[in-house]
């Protein structure tokens, strides 16, 4: 499963929905921040999820409006989304950012500094609008500093800023960034360097 599926399930297994219900759901939360999901793509996985069974549809029809299907969570489905929690909350973080600062030197370091400086401002902004929700959410919440996932996110911001910035300096800094020649060159510098720095801590 991927974590389109985890958003479906869960938003199903809430109550039951048609697609363009998770939709609106998925852009009223701001849950496309973690799962990048079309319309398309909502449809497409529904229909796979019930053909394994995980969900099953129903045809409903509302007033005048156009016929819908409407999907419920089955008990295989409510397994898989147990398990899928658990996967998601302890699995192994397969972060997209990491390949891109381990592979630095693939791209033009002044294209890089303005990709990551757009970046940095819009991480500056989210950082502001999460500030506001945490500090507007009634008290008292679950966590003693707030609403959990927004703080959670706001952690996160913070260190994603940290070093978004410190590798602005890097790329901006030519005794620094002629180093970056190779995988993980963030690293060590050099491939050679990092593989010195292997081998001492063997």
């Amino acid at each position: 499963m991927n974590r389109y599926d985890l958003v479906l399930l869960g938003l199903i297994s809430e109550h039951d929905s048609c697609g363009y219900d998770i939709m609106t759901e998925i852009r009223e939360r701001e849950l496309d921040r973690w799962a990048k999901i079309s319309t398309s793509t909502i449809y497409n996985r529904l229909i796979r999820l019930e053909k394994n069974e995980y969900v099953v549809g129903r045809t409903e029809r509302d007033g005048n409006r156009p016929e819908r299907m409407v999907y419920s969570i089955t008990e295989k489905g409510h397994d898989l989304l147990r398990k899928e929690v658990i996967r998601h909350l302890t699995g192994f973080n397969d972060d997209p950012r990491t390949l891109g600062f381990a592979f630095l030197y693939g791209a033009e370091h002044k294209e890089v500094v303005r990709a990551l400086e757009a970046h940095e401002r819009q991480l500056n902004n989210d950082l502001e609008n999460l500030e506001k929700l945490i500090r507007e959410e009634p008290r008292p919440t679950l966590y003693p500093e707030g609403p959990f996932l927004n703080c959670m996110s706001r952690d996160h911001i913070l260190v994603e800023l940290k070093y978004v910035r410190a590798a602005i300096g890097i790329l901006k800094d030519p005794s620094r960034s002629s180093k970056l020649n190779g995988y993980f060159g963030i690293n060590y510098g050099t491939r050679e360097n990092s593989h010195v720095v292997a081998d001492s801590k063997i």
